[in-house]
């Protein structure tokens, strides 16, 4: 009898109801988490140059790539499982939660394992073939720090799949803040490391300790956060896996989507013209993509967000949907305009004049980048349902047919601009299906919805996030 009571008690709990204060913070801790990535790409090449030789530099980025691709292929059953977790804690069956926690953590920390044991191998069976005998860096050097390496990618799973209880808790932010503070943290273990060593092993291996340290850190937080995921009866870990492999595989999608979408032009470019003109490209690309920041937070803020609403979800969902879609296309536009404005000059800056602004180049990239933009809200939306991965499908196949084109179009000498079109069809694969399902899912007309865009109400729901956003919790 007490048994059942304490049950039902626990059933009867949820996680943390949203509240300004969380809005507040998770906005803060996305803007925070922009900053660190930033803050850690320019303080740690400076950090490199002033230890290594330009080629010891190069051979650990290269080296370094391939970790943090596996790595965020691997997070795939964190997003899908944190989803199920925090809809059944919400819904007060903390069973179903708890089993939906330890299905994610066990199936993602056994695919991740697989996928680091699998780099460490290939890089150690490729590595002689890849560099040259008198090559300052040793082979072995490289084979033992890809060994390290895959001890690193697991770790940083780990540290990723405890997002999901924090979810459960309604304090995502606190995970997010860890994670910025790991990241840079990494730049002191970084200047240690090439400061007092050479060898690449050596890096990695203080990399891969303190993700272990990291991860374990955070592993305590998560279970004080929210101690009813890890403890209490739950249904066989198999029992779900038939509900989170598609989304899970959705998520995974996304690196390699990024990957297609970002390295591919960039081969596509350097084939068909060179390093100068592949160098004034990335510099463009730089400055349109800077577009991405707003629609990085947007996404993350809407996906986390409407695992919390709980009456008049869909209502509120087509408000948010209309209201950052409103905002995405001024916030597009304003852009665009700044950038024909002041591109040039930006760019001179950047590139202290080594490379030239090109306008038609700009263009055609900030346009991909607004439908990418425009993408941000719908799939959001989707993904805290699971109901992704059809879009996803059809972003990875849009994406690659729109990189093949692309290919051929370099092949046949035509001008960049030209070549660089069907990156826009790229992200119009994913636009127009998250779009189309988005308002399917939300019970909301196409010409409806486009009414809405331009209704006061959008004036309405910014003075209301605002209002919300200087709320005391």
């Amino acid at each position: 009898m007490d048994e059942g009571k304490a049950n039902a008690a626990e059933e009867a709990q949820g996680p943390a109801a949203g509240s300004g204060r969380r809005i507040a913070r998770g906005l803060a801790a996305n803007l925070a988490s922009i900053g660190t990535r930033i803050l850690v790409q320019f303080a740690t090449l400076p950090i490199f140059f002033a230890n290594w030789s330009p080629e010891r530099v190069g051979t650990w980025l290269i080296v370094f790539a391939i970790p943090v691709y596996i790595a965020l292929v691997g997070n795939g059953f964190c997003g899908a499982g944190g989803t199920s977790s925090l809809a059944a804690a919400q819904a007060g069956d903390m069973r179903a939660a708890r089993t939906n926690f330890r299905a994610a953590w066990t199936i993602s920390a056994m695919s991740t394992a697989v996928l680091a044991l699998l780099f460490a191998g290939t890089a150690m069976f490729l590595t002689p073939s890849l560099i040259e005998p008198r090559a300052e860096v040793e082979i072995w050097d490289i084979a033992k720090a890809a060994a390290w390496l895959s001890l690193y990618i697991f770790a940083s799973n780990q540290m990723a799949v405890f997002d999901i209880p924090f979810r459960v808790a309604g304090r995502y932010p606190d995970h997010i803040f860890l994670f910025n503070a790991t990241s840079l943290l990494e730049i002191v273990v970084i200047a240690a490391a090439v400061t007092f060593s050479q060898s690449l092993a050596v890096l990695a291996m203080s990399l891969a300790l303190f993700r272990c340290l990291a991860a374990a850190y955070i592993l305590y937080t998560a279970r004080r956060a929210e101690p009813r995921l890890f403890k209490g009866e739950h249904d066989p870990v198999s029992s779900r896996l038939g509900e989170l492999w598609k989304p899970s595989l959705a998520f995974m999608m996304l690196p390699l989507i990024y990957g297609l979408n970002l390295q591919g032009y960039v081969l596509v470019v350097s084939a068909a013209f060179g390093a100068v003109v592949l160098a004034g490209f990335v510099a463009t690309r730089v400055l349109t993509r800077m577009l991405d920041l707003g629609t990085n937070i947007a996404f993350a803020m809407l996906f986390y967000e409407s695992g919390y609403l709980e009456a008049d979800r869909k209502a509120i969902q087509r408000r948010m949907l209309a209201t950052v879609t409103a905002g995405s296309l001024v916030l597009a536009v304003g852009f665009t305009v700044v950038l024909m404005l002041l591109g040039a000059w930006a760019q001179d800056l950047y590139t202290l004049g080594e490379t030239r602004f090109a306008p038609a180049v700009a263009l055609v990239l900030v346009c991909a980048s607004t439908f990418r933009a425009l993408s941000a809200a719908p799939i959001a939306i989707l993904a805290a349902e699971n109901a992704h991965p059809p879009v996803m499908t059809r972003y990875l196949a849009g994406s690659a047919a729109a990189l093949a084109l692309a290919t051929l179009f370099g092949a046949a000498d035509l001008p960049l601009p030209v070549i660089l079109l069907p990156i826009i069809a790229a992200e119009a694969s994913q636009m127009v299906p998250a779009m189309s399902r988005a308002l399917a899912h939300l019970k909301i007309a196409p010409a409806d919805f486009l009414r809405t865009l331009v209704s006061r109400e959008r004036i309405s729901d910014v003075k209301a996030l605002i209002h919300t956003l200087g709320k005391k919790a």
